[in-house]
């Protein structure tokens, strides 16, 4: 467009005044309708369905993942979100995992329960399992959401089986030709997840266990109740890795791989 030129300011077009685009705002929130951690717009917060967590900005949300079609999917880039039933590089956008981190015990603490119990969130109580046999298990004192996640499982990395503390507590982790186990049965050397038993059948599972990094994580994959029991079934391989247990011969359970968000954004470390 020609205009009239003002000696030292340029022309009239210089001055046209750009909109600014309106940035969206993200919350992270307990979805009490859903029964899972959620992403959601800051506008679509309501009180009665929603407890907010924290704030995302929009940057963190769109750096999250994109949807990727099933002919597309690579084991070792895609992970499956079980609630949107979707495959995402590298992870779901709206549900991501929230991180539950261990509670440290105070050096100045006297307790004369061992390590792990005392690594125990608030969140949980160790009591008699509920199934037959099954010696001590997890409860929990509140709900909890799918989505949450805890660990990474803690334990005495050996080489071998015949070097395990105890049977039945030890994850199997593979990389390539590697491998190494992390035997979890001496609870002053492990964390409250080694109390966390196994469903006799896929109804009673409400977690699943998983490899990321060479490390072992638990995730919620179903609600759990108040004065629920956690049970967990470990899951495929992750990034190239896999985990399998050493209790044995459990059998494997087939299903997707997890989802996991391991940056910052949507977890608290």
């Amino acid at each position: 467009m020609n205009g009239i030129e003002i000696p030292g300011l340029g022309f009239p077009d210089t001055f046209a005044v750009k909109k600014e685009v309106e940035r969206k705002s993200y919350k992270l929130v307990l979805d009490f309708q859903d029964g899972a951690i959620s992403i959601i717009e800051s506008r679509n917060l309501v009180k009665e369905l929603h407890k907010e967590i924290q704030d995302i900005s929009e940057d963190e949300v769109e750096s999250l993942g994109t949807e990727i079609a099933d002919s597309a999917y690579e084991e070792s880039r895609d992970i499956h979100c079980e609630r949107c039933n979707k495959f995402y590089r590298p992870y779901c956008r709206i549900h991501p995992l929230y991180k539950i981190p261990d509670r440290e015990p105070r050096k100045d603490e006297m307790s004369l329960l061992p390590y792990s119990h005392q690594t125990l969130p608030i969140l949980f109580r160790i009591e008699k399992s509920r199934l037959p046999n099954a010696g001590l298990g997890v409860i929990a004192e509140v709900f909890i959401p799918v989505g949450m996640m805890f660990g990474p499982y803690k334990g005495i990395r050996v080489h071998r089986k015949s070097d395990f503390y105890k049977d039945g507590y030890a994850w199997l982790i593979k990389s390539g030709d590697k491998k190494i186990y992390i035997d979890g049965s001496d609870p002053q050397r492990s964390n409250w997840l080694r109390y966390i038993n196994s469903p006799r059948h896929e109804d009673e599972q409400n977690m699943v266990a998983f490899q990321t990094s060479g490390r072992i994580y638990y995730r919620v994959i179903k609600p759990i109740r108040i004065d629920q029991e956690l049970l967990v079934w470990y899951g495929p391989s992750f990034g190239g890795e896999f985990v399998e247990t050493e209790d044995g011969g459990k059998p494997k359970k087939p299903s997707k791989n997890p989802f996991i968000c391991i940056s910052h954004n949507g977890s608290r470390r």
